[in-house]
């Protein structure tokens, strides 16, 4: 009816419509009522106006409302953006999600920008007697920036991938990282292989830490860089974009 937005949660009960029931079914069967509700009386009115008209001829047409007016056409992005309400855009958005990356490499990378992982320090806020320290260097309170990559094991890996990378650039800082993965002025193969080099090494030691936590049996720094070397040149060799051609040859030069 396009009316509920006005009668409110309850207009279809007491109109006694339903809320899947179309115009021409309302106009062919709907019996008027008397409400207290002006709004509801005002919807009984038009309903008997289109009644003594007689506009009954035709199909029932589907209209989508968007910012107060009434459209033939859907669109997802305006349906998505009533749905989910406006947020301030991120500056970092495009260092987490950009071209040829790996979804579960870059969903870890966009919960640790957010400090969503469940570290020490955080797990202690809601149990105070749950363990805080880092499994790698046994600093009393594992935090993110911690973890990536102040930590003294995590740091060697970091060091030892991007180093020669990043060059005068080099840090192992989380928000000078972050900085540096939407830095426009990069070279376009240089910024996708920092990009990628950070969210491989990010889930590698997160899966490393958490394999610990649960008994299993450590790696080595030197083991965690050949896993990382050995996931960044699949996926280089995997890409057919001449934008990145000279991708895997930037990289060797840097091992």
């Amino acid at each position: 009816m396009g009316k509920q937005h006005l009668s409110g949660s309850r207009g279809c009960i007491d109109l006694g419509i339903r809320l899947e029931a179309t115009v021409d079914t309302v106009i062919k069967s709907h019996r008027r009522r008397r409400h207290r509700v002006a709004t509801l009386n005002d919807i009984e009115d038009h309903i008997q106006s289109i009644k003594e008209r007689g506009l009954l001829e035709g199909e029932d047409i589907k209209l989508w409302k968007r910012e107060d007016k009434y459209k033939s056409v859907f669109n997802s992005k305006e349906t998505w953006k009533m749905i989910r309400g406006p947020q301030p855009k991120v500056n970092w958005y495009a260092g987490i999600w950009f071209a040829f990356h790996t979804p579960k490499y870059s969903f870890m990378a966009w919960l640790a920008i957010r400090n969503r992982f469940a570290t020490g320090d955080r797990v202690q806020q809601w149990n105070t007697n749950h363990p805080s320290s880092c499994v790698f260097c046994n600093v009393p309170v594992e935090s993110r920036n911690h973890l990536f990559f102040a930590c003294s094991f995590s740091r060697r890996v970091w060091k030892d991938l991007a180093q020669k990378l990043m060059q005068m650039s080099y840090t192992h800082q989380w928000d000078q990282i972050i900085q540096l993965l939407h830095d426009k002025n990069r070279d376009a193969t240089d910024l996708f292989l920092l990009r990628y080099v950070f969210q491989a090494t990010l889930y590698a030691i997160w899966r490393e830490r958490n394999q610990r936590k649960h008994g299993e049996n450590p790696r080595t720094p030197d083991q965690l860089i050949q896993m990382v070397d050995k996931i960044v040149r699949n996926r280089l060799s995997s890409i057919r974009d001449k934008a990145h051609s000279g991708g895997l040859t930037k990289w060797f030069a840097t091992r």
